[in-house]
């Protein structure tokens, strides 16, 4: 099995709740698990530090990284930031082909936001909104932050009582972007995220 194909796995269970935040990622056992020497092991450790899901310490091993509050908060600024940009970018280049894409992604969306696939779907329907501006270094750093949120999130279970919520938020970003409200939609995609922060960090321990 490939270091990639290790890190894939790992990533999907620290994602997904399955390792929590803090989780430590013994190599040893991970070795076992997957039935391998430790030198993919700790290459695929790597990939995900890289990813920024895990951190790495010389001589203390891997651990799920966890944030403070604080951090989890300072993410999310960053994140409003970054993709209400992103969004006012992307409106005014948006075509028919791109609502059509943009209403099929959220449709599925929609379907799996009570599954365990909602990760995946929310972020289809936000790279689908934010494509169109072009900046594709500006997304991978989204994406990556909010890689961070998911594993937070998943652990702490903050969406299933947000869903229906999350749901109608894309509806009316949706609804404003075909319209070309610009700054209506960057509105209510910056209101979408900061609720999301302010659930996630109530739930999270203070200590």
């Amino acid at each position: 099995m490939t270091a990639e194909a290790i890190a894939a796995t790992l990533q999907h269970d620290i994602l997904s709740g399955t390792l929590s935040p803090g989780t430590e990622l013994v190599q040893s056992e991970l070795a076992a698990r997957f039935q391998v020497s430790r030198i993919p092991i700790r290459d695929a450790l790597m990939l995900l530090s890289v990813e920024g899901v895990v951190t790495v310490t010389p001589n203390r091993g891997a651990r799920v990284i966890q944030l403070s509050p604080s951090e989890v908060q300072e993410i999310f600024d960053m994140r409003v930031l970054l993709e209400c940009d992103c969004l006012r970018r992307a409106i005014p280049n948006m075509q028919q082909a791109d609502f059509e894409r943009i209403e099929h992604v959220l449709r599925r969306s929609n379907l799996e936001a009570h599954t365990e696939g909602w990760a995946e779907g929310d972020w289809n329907f936000h790279l689908a909104l934010y494509s169109p501006s072009g900046r594709k270094h500006q997304i991978a750093m989204i994406e990556k932050l909010r890689r961070r949120c998911q594993l937070h999130i998943a652990a702490y279970r903050t969406l299933p009582e947000e869903t229906l919520q999350w749901i109608r938020d894309h509806e009316l970003i949706m609804k404003h972007c075909r319209n070309k409200e610009t700054e209506a939609a960057v509105d209510a995609l910056k209101r979408h995220l900061s609720e999301a922060g302010k659930t996630l960090v109530r739930a999270m321990p203070t200590s």
